[in-house]
Parts: structure tokens; sequence; C-alpha cells
């Protein structure tokens, strides 16, 4: 089961495009959906259209509104791969899916809104997640689809791989900021006339 819990607006044409391409190819599979928008009745069907018009058929779909945070949050028991759309990436969905153990496939963009899915992954050193096309993305699906069983047995490992991250490592953020912030100032009280301040790795 492919799962996106995104707003329904970050849907874009391209990434139904995309995640319709991916289950034609796996023939399986089937996609849920869960946003606040799809407990309208016409947004339901309004989507099951837009899949149908690229041949996927509303057996493959399911389509669901909202729940509780707690309730939410175990749904992601029935998801075994999930989807961040393109161009407009998943933020804090994408970091519930991952806490959840529940792989993400992100296709890198090349602005902020867009690359937010290859920076959580490449933070928790899942970068093998991160495609570079539309190709690649479908590649890794399909990678991923091939081995759902050692997906699930390794959902407790993926998440302690992201508590012990710089995705939860709130001190050693705060420490780099506070560090940042020293920096910024100590170049505003010298006489170096470069306004641009060398980032530091």
């Amino acid at each position: 089961m492919f799962g996106s819990f995104n707003n329904i607006m970050k849907l874009s044409p391209r990434t139904i495009a995309l995640w319709a391409a991916l289950l034609r190819e796996l023939a399986d599979a089937r996609l849920l959906l869960k946003a606040p928008s799809l407990a309208d009745a016409s947004v339901v069907a309004r989507f099951r259209g837009l899949f149908a018009a690229e041949g996927i058929g509303p057996e493959r779909l399911l389509l669901e509104g909202p729940e509780g945070l707690e309730a939410m949050m175990q749904r992601y028991g029935q998801v075994d791969i999930a989807l961040d759309p393109t161009p407009y990436n998943g933020g804090t969905t994408t970091l519930q899916a991952l806490w959840m153990g529940v792989p993400v496939i992100a296709l890198a963009g090349g602005n902020f809104v867009s690359r937010m899915g290859a920076s959580f992954l490449t933070a928790l050193g899942r970068s093998e997640w991160i495609a570079s096309d539309e190709a690649h993305y479908r590649a890794i699906a399909r990678q991923l689809a091939a081995q759902l069983p050692a997906l699930r047995s390794g959902r407790a490992e993926l998440r302690q791989q992201m508590a012990s991250s710089g995705l939860s490592d709130l001190e050693g953020y705060a420490a780099h900021f506070q560090g940042l912030l020293r920096r910024i100032w100590r170049h505003h009280c010298s006489e170096d006339c470069e306004r641009l301040l060398a980032a530091e790795i």
C-alpha cells in the first residue's frame, strides 16, 4: 500500500500523473490518500476522476477524510511506502510518516518547497530514497515494493534512526543556531566590509 497524508492541494497534475504511472507499473498496489478535504464527497469524486483519466480505477484508491492525530498516526500501520508530492513536498507529514517507520520517496527539486523531502532524508541518512527524476522515483518505489517484509520488520529501526538523527537533535540544532548568531554578530562588529558570511559545514 502506497500512501500520502499530505494536504490534497499539494497533489499537482504532475504528482497525480507520476503516482498513476507507478500504480500502472505495480498492478497489485493501491494508494491511500488521507486529507481533511477528502471529507467532501465532491473532492473525492474530483480526485477519482483525475486518477481515472490516468487509467487508475476507483478500486485502486482509498480516499479518506480527517481523523484525530492519534488515529491518523495509527493509520500509517496500513501504509508500506509513503509518497512525497511534487513540486510542493510534504513537511510535517513527511516527518510523521518517517516517525511511524514508513519509508518516504521524495523527488528532489530546485527550490525550498521542492527540496524539503530531500533535506529530511539526507539528514536521516536515507539518501537512497531521494529521486533525481520521475523515472528514478518509480524505480525506488519498485525496489521498495519488492522488499515489503523487510520494510515492515524495520519500522522500529527507522524510528530509532530518526530519533538519533539531526532531525530530532533539538539541543544540537539550538547550539548550532546560537553559534551562527554569534558568528553573525562578530562579523557585524568587525571591520570586514564583505557582506556575505562564509558558510560552515
